[in-house]
């Protein structure tokens, strides 16, 4: 299904990978109606900003830890990830998915979304140029279009959207 920003229902929203709310931030400042069912992060300092920022404390727990059947719960319309961009930099290494950085993305893509009775609306990803051509875009795409999604994938700098910013993502 397409996204309408013009629909007033209150979406729920999982943030997975959420470091200190840029998701959250960011649907904020669009003037999304949300609520943030559940925010998960495995980085306590990063989790401590979270919740001077939002008055929400998030999960602290490896996403590799997380089933299908717990995502389910939270009967989620977007689920927004922002996972490590260290196995895709182009001042990396660019090991993708042989990185052990990306090993939760890789459980998202192979044992949470197949698996999911309830999946999401939405999937919103972001992530560093280069990710565009890795091993984990392709399965990315891969399991989005087995679950009947319509992919769409943009590389945009921050700067284009009124932001101080030319960090391209």
């Amino acid at each position: 299904e397409k996204f309408d920003r013009t629909n007033t229902k209150e979406m729920r929203v999982v943030e997975l990978f959420s470091g200190i709310g840029g998701m959250h931030c960011a649907l904020n400042m669009a003037n999304i109606k949300h609520e943030i069912v559940c925010a998960v992060d495995i980085n306590p300092n990063a989790n401590i900003t979270y919740s001077l920022n939002f008055d929400m404390k998030p999960l602290e727990k490896g996403i590799e830890f997380i089933t299908a059947a717990e995502m389910d719960k939270y009967n989620a319309d977007l689920i927004t990830m922002s996972p490590p961009c260290q196995p895709y930099t182009r001042s990396g290494h660019q090991k993708g998915l042989k990185d052990n950085r990306s090993k939760s993305l890789f459980h998202i893509l192979t044992n949470i979304l197949p698996m999911m009775k309830n999946p999401p609306k939405y999937i919103f990803l972001e992530n560093v140029k280069g990710f565009e051509k890795s091993d984990s875009f392709v399965l990315l795409h891969q399991v989005l279009k087995n679950k009947g999604y319509i992919v769409q994938h943009y590389i945009l700098s921050p700067s284009q959207l009124g932001i101080l910013n030319e960090r391209v993502r």
